[in-house]
């Protein structure tokens, strides 16, 4: 099942606002998962990770957006959802 959230062109200050929306979510999600009282050393290190990997990103994806004087840019999201098969089925 694939769910399309963005496919469209938009001025580059609108690209920043919602690359960085997203993002923000995303964040969002791992620091939850770290404030869970039953997450592992090893769960809350892996959040940590994934939200200095998604800053990082963030900041290289804003960089190349303001490189070359662009004026627009295409951005297309989706969500791919897979279901693997139950045991015992």
């Amino acid at each position: 099942m694939e769910i399309q959230l963005i496919n469209g062109r938009f001025s580059v200050e609108e690209a920043e606002q919602l690359l960085t929306a997203i993002v923000k979510v995303k964040i969002a999600f791992h620091e939850e998962k770290i404030n869970t009282k039953d997450k592992t050393e090893e769960d809350i290190k892996h959040s940590e990770s994934r939200i200095l990997h998604l800053e990082r990103t963030l900041r290289n994806a804003i960089e190349k957006l303001k490189q070359n004087n662009r004026k627009e840019t295409n951005i297309q999201a989706h969500i791919e959802l897979k279901f693997p098969p139950q045991i015992g089925q």
